[in-house]
């Protein structure tokens, strides 16, 4: 007895340690982008420049998400690429807002497009609050045969009173209409007359005879004369069914031909974005010389060859890879927004980095924080292709600021 119960006493302890670890770890729902594996994070898209603002609205108003993204020239071979077909999207549990406008270089973003690697591109999305609640809003571009690629996101508050929400739009013929019951009566009507049809179908049969596994052995039973169980009056019953549906398939037909004179086909093409050149592109060549991860000290250690191309002296302040950034705090002084903020506020270490105006120099770069191992970016080590890609962003005397991105392999380092 004694034996069993302490086998009793440490299950159910060990069973409060995983349900006070579960209910510790409640920032796990917001951040799922942790799931998907540090080297598609990495050589993905690089989004940077996101603010998602107001954080506190009330129902029925809206919120703006802008900022810029570079789908990533070393791109995965193995997965599809936004040179394909995409589409920018956002990322919300459920129906929570509804979008009003998205743009991609000031183009609507109402259908998918492409977008060429290792180019810069501005987006802008309109949001309307819907419901009420604490919301996770990301970022998403997503890629057709690859799935969503998830991007920086931010908590959003929304109060007020959900029966107040409106959501009216005017139609190319002029009505006024409100998407949130418009042709709910007719969803209900016809979803009832095909649930009646069905079920009457199956009602027959159940009265007939013996259905399921009965039916099943009697088929068995008879081999090659099963077809002898169907009667004259079950091939009537057929026909009348079969009657009555193509009836109601026709008249539906002429019903919502007369009723809705005015339609147009949902539009499946994809739309064509012109990349805009952007003034921090191509001012700062990058060569990256070595990459290693040092394990036991969450340090990542970059030697760069850098060419400025510029007329300033230009130096290193922000290295952003996976969505976190790393900040040379002797450059920028930048702080995390919430907890959940990806911001290692000094965590960008950079040893004789001030390049001179068009000059090429070497350099060493540290980005250490443990940020590394809380968002899973070390498994990079254990990929079958353990190559990083991030940007670096450097800032002139005068203020500009230009931007490239660099990837390659990393090696691990254990001592």
């Amino acid at each position: 007895m004694f034996i069993l119960s302490r086998v009793v006493g440490e299950g159910c302890k060990i069973a409060l340690m995983l349900m006070s670890f579960f209910v510790a770890t409640t920032d796990a729902v917001a951040h799922g982008e942790r799931a998907q594996q540090a080297g598609l994070r990495m050589r993905a898209v690089q989004w940077f420049d996101t603010k998602i603002e107001p954080v506190n609205v009330k129902i029925n108003e809206e919120i703006r998400i802008t900022g810029k993204f570079v789908p990533s020239k070393f791109w995965p071979e193995h997965m599809k690429s936004p040179a394909d077909a995409a589409f920018l999207n956002v990322g919300v549990p459920g129906p929570t807002f509804i979008r009003l406008d998205s743009r991609v270089n000031g183009v609507p973003m109402i259908r998918s497009t492409s977008f060429e690697l290792g180019k810069t591109y501005s987006y802008e999305m309109r949001l309307k609050a819907r419901k009420t609640g604490r919301y996770h809003v990301h970022t998403v571009l997503s890629v057709e045969g690859t799935g969503p690629v998830i991007g920086p996101g931010a908590w959003v508050e929304v109060g007020g009173n959900e029966g107040n929400f409106e959501n009216t739009v005017k139609t190319l013929t002029g009505d006024n209409i409100d998407l949130e019951s418009y042709g709910m009566r007719n969803i209900v009507v016809w979803s009832t007359i095909w649930f009646g049809m069905g079920l009457a179908w199956f009602i027959y049969w159940l009265l007939k005879c013996p259905i399921i596994v009965p039916r099943f052995k009697m088929v068995a039973k008879l081999g090659d004369k099963a077809d002898e169980m169907i009667t004259n009056g079950d091939k009537k019953a057929a026909a009348i069914f079969l009657g009555i549906t193509l009836f109601l398939i026709g008249f539906g037909y002429f019903w919502a031909q007369e009723k809705y004179p005015i339609t147009t086909p949902l539009q499946t093409g994809k739309v064509h974005v012109p990349h805009r050149h952007d003034p921090g592109e191509d001012k700062v060549d990058v060569e990256v010389i070595d990459a290693r991860y040092r394990i036991p000290g969450r340090s990542f250690e970059l030697t760069l060859r850098v060419k400025n191309k510029t007329d300033q002296r230009v130096q290193l302040g922000n290295f952003t890879i996976a969505n976190v950034r790393f900040i040379n705090s002797k450059v920028l002084k930048v702080k995390p927004v919430d907890s959940h903020d990806l911001v290692a506020s000094e965590g960008l270490r950079v040893e004789d980095g001030m390049i001179d105006a068009n000059a090429t120099k070497e350099i060493k770069v540290f980005a250490e924080d443990a940020l590394w191992e809380t968002y899973r970016l070390t498994s990079l080590i254990y990929d079958p292709d353990s190559r990083f890609a991030g940007m670096l962003f450097f800032f002139g005397d005068n203020g500009d600021r230009f931007h490239t991105e660099v990837g390659g392999p990393m090696l691990p380092v254990f001592m």
